[in-house]
């Protein structure tokens, strides 16, 4: 009978701690719905950074950046002309689908061009780049 009333205590105790562990929820899609705003705000805000626009400046921001940051990956697709992060760079810089090949072509015919030296810069191989889509009016 002892063994009885304890058990049936221990029991007591663990449901009454499991329902004072449950919190009630008043607005069950409030969270979720912060949350869903909250990454939709970022990637709005991601996308609309590097998005090419009527904005030449902000297009010219995108094309530095990307470039800064993809330098040594760009300079391996350029040497090849191919590789993702060369078309990504032509998606940046507006080459029309159907330009795409020649401006590929033009990144491994004149790389010794584009990067004068090893200590070539981001900011100088986007101006030597511009140099040569306009002198091969790609």
């Amino acid at each position: 009978m002892l063994y009885k009333n304890f058990c049936s205590a221990v029991v007591v105790l663990m449901a009454a701690g499991f329902i004072a562990s449950c919190s009630v929820t008043t607005a069950p899609t409030d969270a979720s719905s912060a949350t869903t705003g909250q990454s939709t705000d970022a990637s709005s805000d991601l996308t609309s950074s590097t998005t090419l626009g009527d904005d030449d400046e902000k297009a010219e921001e995108a094309v530095e950046e990307f470039v800064t940051a993809n330098f040594s990956r760009l300079r391996a697709d350029m040497s090849v002309g191919q590789g993702e992060y060369l078309t990504s760079l032509a998606s940046l810089l507006a080459i029309e689908p159907g330009h795409r090949d020649s401006f590929y072509a033009l990144t491994k015919n004149n790389f010794t061009d584009l990067f004068v030296s090893s200590q070539t810069t981001a900011a100088e191989l986007v101006s030597h780049l511009k140099q040569e889509i306009a002198q091969a009016k790609i």
